[in-house]
């Protein structure tokens, strides 16, 4: 199957690949979630293991990030590489099919693996359904807790694009800060110098106390699946 990446590549004019975030990079860290289990090498699992699935996309597979059925449903179900796998600057990627509804949201997250001392950050794409996903971060300083956020409000995708296709989402950290990809396009960048300790990546599938009002729980399931991730130093 070609991915979603390598099709964008292919179609792209040729002045693409010089911006291309992992040209002059070595590949250091991927999974292709092609087996029938989570390699335990790579990743620890946050809830249950019976929503954690593999599904078949084209001739491959493709982890499937599912919610548990609950009288609150506040839960937060992810794959994370704490532990296993971080590292201080690089690119990191990922192919996912997020959710198609408000109520919980489809995420892909790099984050400080020391998050009790300041400065630490968390950077991230954000799906909150209807075909919206928005790249932003939440930093804790000294001075306190602090969001930072496109100055622009990011438009809704095609209706039904971002929940029924793979999109390609990567974060660019360089010693400059950071910048966000959607299938090569750059969605906003954030300039700042002042996080620099190593990061791991989180993929998750997630309802929190302030989308719960919004979720129909008939309309369940409504699954984030991921086909790869790709990480380059």
């Amino acid at each position: 199957m070609i991915s979603m990446r390598t099709l964008i590549l292919l179609l792209a004019p040729l002045a693409a690949f010089a911006a291309d975030p992992s040209t002059g990079k070595k590949l250091v860290f991927s999974d292709d979630f092609n087996g029938d289990k989570l390699d335990e090498s790579k990743w620890r699992v946050t809830g249950g293991s019976d929503l954690f699935t593999f599904v078949k996309v084209g001739k491959e597979n493709a982890l499937r990030i599912g919610l548990k059925m609950g009288d609150d449903m506040i839960q937060t179900n992810s794959v994370s590489s704490r532990g296993k796998f971080s590292q201080q600057f690089g690119y990191f990627e990922a192919s996912m099919r997020m959710n198609a509804l408000d109520g919980h949201s489809g995420i892909f997250r790099l984050a400080t693996d020391d998050d009790k001392t300041p400065p630490t950050i968390s950077v991230s794409f954000h799906a909150s359904g209807k075909d919206r996903v928005n790249p932003w971060a939440r930093a804790t300083l000294e001075s306190g807790q602090q969001d930072f956020r496109p100055d622009k409000t990011i438009p809704a995708q095609k209706a039904g694009d971002v929940s029924k296709k793979f999109h390609t989402y990567g974060i660019l950290w360089t010693e400059k800060g950071f910048t966000w990809y959607m299938d090569g396009k750059v969605m906003h960048k954030l300039e700042r110098k002042d996080f620099t300790r190593p990061m791991s990546l989180s993929l998750s599938h997630r309802v929190l106390e302030e989308e719960r009002p919004k979720l129909n729980l008939k309309s369940l399931p409504d699954d984030v699946d991921i086909d790869w991730v790709k990480v380059w130093k």
